[in-house]
């Protein structure tokens, strides 16, 4: 009888075991061919709504990402990848009023968003940079960024200062985004180094920067390019546009906007990466269905990025 029990529960088992493989392994959907942009997870991600801002955790098989309806604030949703489809996205579990643009560290612990949650101590409920951990399979309490990164909202002449948005984690958990911090350059792409005291110090803005507005800017997963969007050429094709900069001795190179098919006469923006780097995330609202953005997506490679940014 033993013997037979033994027979009985060892194919369970093996089941179980072959599961747990499984969800250690990359997902499936990171070996996909896609040459040419198209529409992620259509129905599921990107839908009749708007949609913007992903990020994915190490293994690929939790996305989350920026939803907003027709009326209502944006809020940040996840679905997650299980037999070889995505789930149906949820609302996150510590949801605020008004969150947007998450990202994830590259050892998937740490999540940073921007949200008008209520400041603490101060009542400002502006656009400010929040930071959450994850302990196990479970996130914990958002609290704000530590530092002199987030700036109560004020208005100057009709300019809006104390704007934080599109933060991008690195490696080192410095980050990138970008703040409107000045009526006479707009928005713009500033950097923030993460200090001993494991306070943010005080922003500096990057090189690129022109007198139009640059934002949500994503560094590749090798380090080499930073891609971002930006209203800065008459001659770009569309309101919004992608461009990318290269690394170089001084810092970064002059920005170059992508070709089409990955810019388009319509708004182009929110790059990201899949956390192998063979994927190239962006918003678009070209397909003029909804008027709304989609989060569409292409193979990195096929971006040519060192080719757009070569120096003869």
């Amino acid at each position: 009888m033993l013997s037979r029990l033994r027979t009985a529960v060892a194919p369970a088992w093996i089941a179980i075991a072959t599961q747990a493989c499984d969800a250690d392994k990359p997902a499936e959907w990171l070996t996909e061919d896609v040459a040419r942009p198209r529409a992620f997870a259509p129905d599921v991600v990107s839908t009749g709504m708007r949609e913007y801002g992903i990020t994915f955790s190490p293994d690929g098989r939790e996305a989350y990402f920026t939803r907003r309806g027709r009326r209502g604030p944006a809020q940040i949703f996840v679905t997650r990848y299980r037999e070889g489809a995505w789930t149906d996205p949820s609302l996150i579990p510590f949801a605020g009023e008004h969150d947007e643009s998450p990202s994830i560290s590259r050892d998937g612990r740490t999540m940073i968003f921007a949200s008008r949650r209520l400041m603490p101590g101060s009542g400002d409920r502006s656009d400010n940079l929040w930071v959450v951990r994850r302990s196990g399979v479970d996130w914990g309490i958002p609290s704000p960024l530590p530092g002199s990164v987030n700036q109560p909202r004020s208005e100057a002449d009709d300019f809006v200062t104390g704007t934080e948005l599109g933060a991008t984690l690195l490696t080192d958990l410095s980050i990138l985004y970008w703040s409107r911090i000045d009526p006479d350059w707009g928005a713009d792409i500033v950097r923030s180094e993460l200090q001993p005291d494991g306070r943010y110090g005080p922003p500096v803005p990057l090189r690129i920067n022109s007198t139009g507005d640059e934002m949500n800017a994503v560094l590749s997963p090798d380090g080499q390019f930073i891609v971002f969007q930006a209203y800065r050429d008459a001659s770009a094709p569309g309101g919004q546009d992608l461009y990318v900069s290269r690394r170089n001795e001084f810092g970064w190179g002059a920005p170059v906007l992508l070709p089409a098919p990955f810019n388009s006469p319509a708004n182009d923006g929110y790059p990201s990466f899949s956390p192998d780097g063979r994927f190239f995330f962006f918003a678009t609202d070209r397909d003029m269905q909804s008027g709304y953005y989609d989060i569409w997506y292409v193979e990195a490679a096929a971006l040519g990025l060192a080719e757009l940014t070569h120096r003869p």
